[in-house]
């Protein structure tokens, strides 16, 4: 079965450090954890404490924070990976990928892409049927179908919102080639 590490290793790779983007919706942001989403996050008031002392590099005294790391980790296995089962999957790559979906689109939107390219009903919540369905399809190509469906949502994100352009290449850094054993 899949590994939250793994996964959120992968993840924390392409979510960087601290923002506070005028353009991104989220507003301030901490490893992908946005404030105007998720403004009862515990790891908030550690940051703050830590602004609050006007660090040289903010991004290295949040990173050299020990019990906020934990915060974070604690938040993406419960919040976006726990969520959709994604354990369950047998394929790391698929898991990979459906969890920083998760992250970056939101869990429901990951759980529709997956439940759509396996040919299941689409209903946003996975369960035993989409787990199935996924562990019995050929990987690289549910893989590619996911990620083509990824990609799609971003162009349509983009040509509703053109300010978003500014986030493009981020996102598609994010369709990570499958890469066979």
């Amino acid at each position: 079965m899949a590994n939250f590490s793994n996964a959120y290793a992968l993840t924390m790779h392409v979510e960087g450090g601290y923002s506070n983007d005028r353009n991104d919706p989220g507003g301030e942001t901490f490893k992908g954890v946005a404030r105007n989403f998720n403004p009862r996050w515990k790891g908030w008031a550690i940051i703050d404490q830590i602004k609050s002392t006007h660090p040289h590099d903010l991004d290295a005294a949040l990173n050299a924070n020990a019990e906020l790391l934990q915060e974070i980790m604690t938040f993406y296995q419960i919040n976006y990976w726990d969520v959709n089962q994604t354990g369950l999957i047998s394929d790391h790559q698929i898991a990979n990928q459906v969890f920083d979906t998760a992250v970056n689109c939101g869990t429901g939107t990951a759980a529709k892409f997956l439940q759509e390219v396996a040919g299941v009903t689409v209903d946003g919540h996975i369960g035993s049927e989409t787990i199935n369905a996924v562990n019995n399809a050929h990987a690289e190509d549910l893989y590619n179908k996911f990620l083509a469906r990824r990609k799609q949502y971003y162009l349509v994100v983009i040509s509703k919102k053109p300010q978003m352009a500014e986030f493009e290449k981020s996102w598609m850094s994010r369709l990570w080639p499958y890469k066979t054993a």
